[in-house]
């Protein structure tokens, strides 16, 4: 069906080519039109001719493969109607075929059904242009003897009598013309007109006669082609009602197979066990149909047992080549290679061995298959194991990548029996097994693989990595379930269900060692550039992911939409891969497709919820870019006008632009979704009109924390500002639409609803300039030197105005360190050190501070005095006078 199309856009490129690209145009006058018209004539005539020989020939082939379609879709017809129902896999193989043959065919119709409008089209404009050139004054009712004389003309007029105009139509058809009423110039001219007659000249003549004779040949030639193409149309559209009979037939076939798959099912295994000697009879039966020669002794067939026995042999002998292959080439490279003869190969060596072998086989099998085209069993059963060999190849591979020289050996055991129980499923299919021997073998063999994968995991387990052990019981759990809907009755879904597992290991294992890989390229790379770029730009980077989105976009991209998307679309796939190997692929399309939840206001289906996951993968990714994007550019415009070298997170005010990108990035997220899911606006208006009546007072408070929240990230308050709200202090961490979240000193983290903070007066300590008043009291003893005091206090706080870690100076320089006396204690003059401490560093500050000032008055021998009372203890006289 591709070949045919191919030749009918080939056929329809040479008559585009073939046709005159030309058109004449008013010129001087009419004998130069016509002299201009001659020459474009004559060389599409010419054109024309160049490519009747390449037309012929691909009107050939394409004949040739219409007869061949024709003789499939008559082969196609038979198969589908003599298939047995309780042969399902010869039944869905069937199906498959006649669908696929139908979807081509419509697909592959389009071209041809251009072509012919075409042609009508130019048919059309050179019959015209024929009569226009004839009527021209001397109008010619007969052709010139140089242009071979009438014969041609009346063989034309009597094949196109239903379009062709009579030689005097001209002056009928344009008797009504304004511009010719009373005006003929031609034959039947009323005497009564004295206007001189108009006739072409001699020369004229003659060129109109050349293009009569291009326009006849090439009205011809479009003709020809046209009809020879109508005459294949008739055989097209007979094949096209067979094919679409046959479609129809095989849909409705496919609701059955799907009904007796997913919900009728067949007896369960308790039943065949208490019958299984007319089970067993019934399956010994099918297998003499099936694979035995009792009935096919004169006839040969490519899809009965000799010829499937003759095909495992075959495997076996390709499976042997490449074996033997891999190993030469491994022993050869061993020899002449260093890299081969190292620790790390040797350690890896069987499982390299058994990558080549594989790799060996496809090539092998490919090899063969191409050469025996024509044998369909072969193909179709080739093509199978080679889906399973490179399945195979890509768990290998991962293996490889992933793991080292101590793992690799038990990493290839742990997934044994589950690809050489895929080999058997695969198998079951390739041999088209009957439904009675499935139901009888396929419980067993479940339960025998079953153990060895669980003895695998027991063995091998703490040997592998997490991953590969999850994978593991993974696939037991699998086998588990396979084996619980087998033996209740569903053996064809159990199949199903355990071939898509294989398929779905093997593509996590691809994505798991694309994400390995990843994280190796972020040590190698990534990371490399991320510090060239801290180097380079010091003032504007921070501990956030996004601070080197400018380095790391592409990586990111990667790690945050593209793992994940495939994470999520590797089930359909997987799904669809594992319905082709059974040939259910139009039931898996169907489902996939199909709205399971369609009313009025909604429509769901797998499809678009597996859309709307992907969308919110790239939504997310487009939030976090633009918000990096923007803090890049507000940090770099702050450092600008500023002119600061370094600036601090709580000097941008990013919350607010933060939120706004969210919004409108989650919103239009939102918006797509609701398109996806065909949700009506309007009825969605109703909706939200109701909430907010409904909702309007119980959501008083929300509604007051949000407004309070837009004021807040406004510039009112910053994430990295210190607080003061009912006596609690701390950095704000986050600000949202309904809460504050602040870290208080003591290490704890606290939310305060934002209408709190405006009804309780927060303090704002980092608003104005980020210094904050402090006052350190200090008592020294009555009759101490306040001045020289004042200079050890002055000396030993000295070290402390030193600058942080920003260039910011700890204590305000302006103000500097004051010690002032601040009265007259009981027991001490009591004197305050006055100084602006950066809030961020209050508390260590007066630590420190506190320390110093202590050590400094002992060492200068300045008593501070502590609290003292005078307790003078008086005897009450007793009652004896004494």
């Amino acid at each position: 069906m591709r070949i045919f199309k191919r030749i009918i856009l080939t056929l329809a490129g040479l008559l585009m080519v073939s046709a005159p690209s030309w058109g004449v145009f008013n010129e001087k006058d009419l004998a130069q039109t016509l002299q201009v018209l001659r020459y474009e004539l004559r060389k599409a005539y010419v054109e024309m001719e160049k490519s009747q020989v390449s037309y012929e020939s691909q009107d050939d082939r394409q004949h040739e493969e219409l007869v061949h379609l024709i003789q499939s879709c008559n082969e196609l017809s038979l198969m589908l109607y003599s298939q047995k129902q309780d042969f399902t896999f010869d039944l869905t193989y069937a199906l498959q075929q006649v669908t696929d043959q139908y979807h081509n065919f419509t697909q592959s119709r389009m071209p041809y059904d251009n072509i012919i409008s075409y042609l009508d089209v130019e048919i059309d404009r050179y019959d015209r242009l024929v009569m226009a050139l004839k009527v021209l004054p001397p109008e010619l009712i007969e052709l010139p003897d140089s242009l071979g004389g009438s014969s041609l003309l009346d063989s034309l007029a009597s094949m196109f009598q239903p379009r062709l105009l009579p030689n005097d139509s001209y002056t009928d058809a344009h008797a009504d013309d304004p511009e010719h009423a009373g005006h003929n110039h031609f034959v039947g001219l009323e005497e009564e007109h004295e206007h001189g007659s108009f006739h072409l000249d001699s020369l004229s003549q003659v060129a109109r006669d050349s293009c009569l004779f291009y326009s006849t040949r090439l009205l011809k030639m479009f003709t020809d082609i046209r009809d020879h193409m109508i005459e294949d149309n008739e055989y097209y559209e007979t094949t096209d009602k067979r094919l679409k009979e046959a479609y129809d037939y095989a849909q409705e076939r496919y609701k059955m197979v799907q009904k007796k798959i997913f919900i009728e099912g067949q007896d369960n295994f308790w039943t065949i066990l208490t019958h299984v000697k007319s089970y067993a009879s019934r399956a010994a039966k099918d297998f003499s149909d099936k694979y035995g020669r009792a009935y096919f002794t004169d006839v040969k067939s490519e899809w009965r047992g000799p010829m499937v026995i003759g095909f495992s042999f075959m495997v076996l002998i390709y499976l042997a080549i490449a074996t033997l292959l891999s190993m030469l080439i491994v022993k050869m490279l061993m020899r002449r290679v260093k890299f081969f003869r190292t620790e790390w190969f040797r350690k890896r060596e069987a499982a390299i061995f058994m990558l080549g072998a594989a790799i060996l086989f496809v090539v092998v099998i490919a090899i063969a298959r191409n050469a025996s085209s024509t044998s369909h069993f072969f193909t179709m059963a080739a093509g199978l194991l080679i889906e399973f060999a490179l399945l195979l190849i890509a768990v290998l591979t991962s293996l490889l990548i992933r793991h080292d020289s101590k793992q690799i050996n038990y990493g290839m055991r742990s997934y044994t029996p589950i690809m050489l129980m895929g080999l058997l499923v695969i198998t079951f299919r390739i041999i088209f097994i009957p439904n009675s021997l499935i139901a009888l073998i396929f419980p067993p063999l479940l339960v025998v693989f079953g153990f060895w994968q669980w003895a695998s995991i027991h063995r091998n387990g703490p040997k592998v990595p997490k991953s590969d052990n999850s994978y593991a019981i993974a696939s037991f759990v699998v086998t588990v379930i396979t084996f619980v809907i087998s033996i209740v009755g569903y053996s064809l879904l159990g199949l199903q269900v355990y071939i898509w597992w294989i398929f779905q290991l093997t593509v996590l294992q691809l994505i798991v060692a694309c994400d390995d890989l990843l994280r190796k390229y972020r040590h190698k790379r990534v990371d490399v550039l991320v510090r060239a770029y801290r180097l380079k730009h010091q003032n504007d980077v921070g501990k956030d992911k996004g601070s080197f989105i400018l380095v790391t976009w592409l990586y990111d991209l990667v790690e945050m939409v593209c793992i994940p998307v495939l994470y999520l679309l590797s089930i359909p796939f997987c799904l669809y891969m594992a319905s082709e190997v059974f040939d259910l692929t139009e039931i898996c399309m169907d489902m996939f497709f199909y709205p399971f939840f369609n009313y009025e206001y909604l429509h769901l289906s797998v499809s678009k919820m597996v859309l709307a996951a992907g969308l919110f993968y790239v939504f997310k990714y487009i939030c976090y870019v633009a918000r990096a994007l923007y803090r890049i550019y507000k940090l770099r415009k702050t450092l600008r006008q500023t002119g600061a070298s370094m600036i601090r997170e709580n000097e941008l005010n990013l919350t607010l632009a933060n939120n706004v990108i969210g919004i409108l990035a989650w919103g239009t997220y939102f918006i797509v979704t609701i398109s996806l899911l065909n949700i009506p606006t309007k009825s969605l208006s109703v909706i939200t009109a109701g909430l907010a009546a409904g909702l309007g007072f119980a959501m008083k408070d929300i509604l007051n924390n949000f407004f309070y929240g837009v004021q807040l990230m406004s510039g009112r308050l910053r994430v990295g500002d210190y607080i003061e709200c009912d006596g609690i202090r701390g950095k704000v961490d986050n600000i949202t639409y309904q809460s504050t979240q602040i870290e208080a000193t003591d290490g704890s983290i606290m939310a305060f609803p934002n209408s709190s903070l405006f009804a309780k007066n927060f303090k704002n300590l980092t608003r104005n300039n980020s210094y904050e008043f402090l006052g350190l009291p200090v008592g020294v003893a009555y009759g101490t030197d306040v001045e020289q005091t004042r200079q050890v206090i002055l000396k030993a706080l000295a070290p402390l105005r030193r600058a942080d870690k920003f260039g910011r100076p700890v204590v305000e320089e302006s103000y500097g360190i004051q010690v002032v006396l601040n009265g007259f204690g009981d027991s001490s003059v009591d004197l305050v050190v006055k100084q602006y401490v950066l809030v961020d560093q209050r508390v260590g500050y007066i630590a420190v501070a506190n320390e110093r000032i202590y050590n400094a008055l002992n060492e200068s021998g300045i008593e501070i005095p502590f609290p003292q009372r005078d307790i003078n203890i008086r005897q009450v006289p007793s009652s004896d006078g004494k």
